[in-house]
């Protein structure tokens, strides 16, 4: 079945057995399909994440579907699967889904990372203003105060590299 112009409504999560339900709308009919998962007890979340994408029947349906919202899909199945109890896994992911500058993002979990990057990836999307934007200034100037400039040996003269 080709899934290139379905329009996805709804994206879930079963726990028993695991699996990822998806209700879409495709022509004039709306559909359910349900992708059972596999060993979501052994598999990382980014492992679940990529078999996904990589069936191409799968990957048609969930293109559409922002990355983030999947693998936070994703995290809380595996914390169901792992007893972990729903409201608790809804609060571990709103806090984890929370973007902090001082954040070290090198010392955390791989599956973590991965779910930031997604959200800062959408963010990014959603602040990129395009070149056919009326609001797009190309070569834009921007003034910054003198008294907080921090001077460095690098910026010098002087300094020879």
């Amino acid at each position: 079945m080709d899934m290139h112009g379905a329009e996805v409504r709804r994206c879930g999560i079963r726990r028993d057995p695991p699996a990822l339900v998806v209700v879409y709308h495709l022509g004039l009919k709306t559909r359910k399909r349900t992708i059972k998962l596999a060993d979501v007890r052994d598999k990382s979340v980014v492992d679940l994440f990529n078999e996904l994408m990589r069936d191409p029947s799968t990957k048609n349906l969930l293109q559409n579907v922002p990355k983030a919202q999947l693998m936070r899909l994703l995290t809380i199945l595996r914390d169901l699967i792992h007893n972990v109890p729903l409201h608790e896994s809804i609060k571990r992911c709103d806090e984890e889904d929370v973007i902090s500058s001082g954040e070290d993002l090198n010392t955390v979990h791989p599956d973590l990372l991965e779910r930031k990057k997604a959200i800062m990836d959408e963010l990014f999307e959603q602040n990129r203003i395009d070149p056919t934007h009326p609001e797009f200034e190309y070569d834009k100037e921007v003034d910054f105060p003198q008294d907080k400039v921090e001077t460095c040996l690098w910026d010098s003269d002087e300094c020879e590299l």
